[in-house]
């Protein structure tokens, strides 16, 4: 593989041996005699040309408004997170979430996201200032604005989305779990943003399936929103759909919540199922390895550790959470894996996974 660079130069990507498939989806009458077929997902699986040194294959899952194309290169045109990977010895699969790309289907609920928003929220947050942290950006290449040319190289990547977010669960849900069944063996989950409720969905519907997840900020925090507003979200806690708990819910109002004071003055308030009665637990994912990492500067800072708690107070005492400036990772926004150090990031992902055994 090799990539364009926005000056027009080429940067060279780990050799591989690339293949494409489609997982799940099914026939769906048209309403004209005929049938369609939809929902399935888009799959592109690369070796390394030597073969996997490996055990474990990796699965990397986009966020909103993007597609697979997100860990191929990235918008400056160097190396991404995939040739990372397939340079350490992994088989990769790359998907495009569903209704999405090159995913098939009839999205019922169409959406876009405006440049403005990328620019807050991604990749010029040091000019908005809309979160303490914001100021802190500092790896985004170029200025993060529409007309530089790394810019408008990552906005002319992202597609419309699904905007029933039910809807969108329950079809990747479906189609990833079609996708491990595929793989056959334990694989490492890897999701973006709104990307990242997948990988717990799916390790929900295989356990057995799954050798551990790694959440890259994901969309949260549990039961509300946080920073932008603070409407109801999420009524599973980390997904819209039905997750299980010990003791089957009939109804996500069944959950007895509280809500926790903010941990310093840079973060906000969260929310937790009470103490009394004792937390229902995440019974499929509680012996799960996972990962949460969440970039200095980015607006994740302020809620990401109650993604955390919930999960721990969930039952997943195998929950480890990485605030890249602790470890002297600095300046990132939430498309960490995108930006000038990225390379460094992706490295901590690789000595967790090594340190699994």
């Amino acid at each position: 593989m090799a990539s364009a660079a926005p000056d027009g130069g080429t940067t060279a990507e780990e050799p591989c041996v690339r293949s494409f498939f489609y997982a799940g989806g099914h026939y769906a009458d048209n309403g004209k005699g005929g049938h369609v077929f939809q929902d399935q997902m888009y799959v592109e699986k690369l070796l390394p040309v030597r073969g996997p040194s490996q055990g474990s294959p990796i699965v990397l899952i986009h966020g909103q408004g993007q597609t697979g194309t997100n860990w191929l290169n990235k918008p400056d045109g160097s190396r991404g997170w995939a040739s990372n990977f397939l340079e350490q010895g992994y088989e990769v699969y790359i998907v495009d979430q569903t209704l999405r790309g090159r995913s098939g289907g009839q999205p019922q609920s169409l959406a876009t996201i405006p440049a403005e928003s990328i620019q807050k929220r991604f990749t010029a947050t040091k000019d908005y200032n809309l979160w303490p942290q914001a100021s802190k950006h500092t790896q985004w290449p170029g200025s993060g604005v529409m007309g530089d040319p790394v810019f408008d190289s990552f906005y002319s990547s992202g597609v419309p989305f699904e905007d029933n977010v039910v809807y969108q669960q329950t079809t990747v849900r479906r189609c990833g779990t079609a996708l491990l069944d595929r793989i056959g063996r334990p694989a490492i989950v890897v999701g973006h943003s709104q990307g990242a409720t997948m990988p717990v969905l799916m390790a929900d519907a295989r356990p057995q399936l799954v050798r551990a997840i790694v959440l890259l900020e994901p969309r949260g925090p549990p039961f509300r929103e946080a920073v932008f507003s603070s409407t109801p979200a999420r009524p599973w806690g980390m997904t819209d759909i039905p997750i299980t708990y010990s003791l089957p819910l009939r109804d996500p109002t069944e959950l007895v919540l509280e809500i926790h004071a903010a941990r310093d003055e840079n973060s906000a308030e969260y929310v937790l199922q009470a103490d009394s009665p004792p937390p229902r637990q995440l019974v499929n994912l509680v012996d799960l390895p996972i990962l949460l990492l969440t970039g200095e500067a980015s607006y994740h800072m302020a809620y990401d550790y109650g993604t955390v708690r919930f999960l721990r107070q969930a039952g997943c005492h195998k929950t480890k959470h990485i605030e890249l400036g602790d470890i002297g990772i600095h300046g990132n926004g939430h498309m960490f894996f995108m930006e000038k150090n990225s390379q460094e990031i992706q490295q901590v992902v690789h000595n967790w996974i090594q340190s699994l055994g």
